[in-house]
């Protein structure tokens, strides 16, 4: 695959605004039902929470990463802030009438949340906000009985390791309360915005990094390394998605920002799931199938299932930077670190 693919795409933000939206593209395989019981599969996936600004009017994902700390996606708190006529600063802000909740063992628990903290590259005007779209939220008390989700200091990620995206996201079903789903994403690129980085590429960057919505092919044909991008990442997370045991999978629209991804990593016999990234986005792998100008791409996308295949993919933004050192390239796994930044980030706000 290349490796610096100009993908051509409108950057739509999953933002969950308190309207129709749609949190979720679901396969068209599995039963919602699926999708509530893959959020149960792992004790990690507690960690999950649903953020509501009573004032802004605004919910979406988050994920509780320390006992009073919930990461979660920089533009839906960007607009918390702005709906309190206030600017975003490299410090934390006080909000007041945000909730988060979280469901544990069947039980719904709620806390209040007490100022926030927007990455400040996010709100950088270089480019490359995509990249650094994460915030936190300082709760006003810590919780005790959830376990936060776990980060990780360095870790090798084989590429084929398992993603898991747990969501509130639930415009897609008004009707009912808030409910907790999952899906898998199969495979994983590098996701350069504008195509190649504007920063120096240098052996140590931040990423993003994207996941196809494929439709899966079961005969498994090795496609040559002639074939298109659309071709090889089809086949890759078709044979992941077999491999996993063809759980559910999902394109991620609007409602499902700040979603946690987890990566399962297997290391001494012993299997854990890390947080590895937020959900925030969702794009084209090309430019062949898109809306047309002044059409909402989530409402296209939804009413033409079939041919959204192949064709978009899931956005999300990590914790980590990778090591790009050319001596130690392995294409079958990568090493990431925490991000600098992102830990200065966590001591900012726990200091508020």
């Amino acid at each position: 695959m290349q490796k610096y693919v100009k993908l051509l795409c409108v950057f739509v933000l999953a933002t969950g605004f308190i309207e129709p939206l749609h949190a979720m593209l679901s396969d068209g395989i599995h039963q919602q039902r699926d999708y509530e019981d893959l959020a149960n599969e792992s004790t990690e996936f507690d960690s999950t929470c649903y953020v509501l600004d009573h004032k802004a009017q605004i919910s979406q994902t988050g994920v509780l990463i320390a006992p009073d700390l919930v990461a979660t996606a920089a533009h839906g708190v960007i607009e918390m802030i702005q709906k309190r006529q206030q600017e975003p600063m490299n410090q934390p802000l006080p909000v007041e009438q945000v909730d988060v909740t979280f469901i544990n063992n069947g039980q719904i628990f709620t806390a209040q949340a007490a100022c926030v903290l927007v990455d400040a590259r996010y709100t950088e005007n270089s480019g490359l906000q995509a990249k650094h779209d994460i915030a936190l939220i300082k709760l006003k008390q810590p919780i005790h009985h959830i376990r936060p989700a776990k980060l990780f200091e360095k870790k090798t990620v084989p590429s084929q390791s398992v993603l898991t995206v747990v969501s509130f996201g639930m415009a897609d079903q008004p009707k009912n309360p808030a409910i907790k789903r999952a899906f898998r994403l199969y495979e994983r690129d590098t996701y350069h915005v504008g195509g190649l980085d504007e920063e120096e590429l240098a052996s140590k960057r931040s990423l993003l990094q994207s996941s196809l919505f494929f439709k899966p092919d079961k005969k498994l044909t090795q496609p040559s390394e002639q074939a298109d991008e659309e071709t090889i990442r089809v086949f890759d997370a078709t044979q992941n998605w077999i491999k996993d045991g063809e759980k559910p999978y999902a394109l991620a629209l609007p409602g499902t920002s700040g979603a946690p991804v987890f990566v399962r990593i297997t290391e001494n016999g012993k299997t854990e799931d890390y947080l590895f990234g937020v959900v925030t986005s969702f794009a084209h792998l090309s430019g062949q199938f898109q809306a047309p100008k002044g059409v909402p791409e989530d409402e296209y996308i939804l009413t033409r299932r079939q041919q959204s295949f192949n064709n978009y993919q899931t956005i999300f933004a990590l914790f980590y930077k990778e090591d790009n050192n050319p001596i130690t390239y392995d294409k079958a796994a990568r090493d990431y670190f925490l991000d600098s930044t992102f830990i200065r980030l966590l001591e900012r706000i726990k200091r508020f």
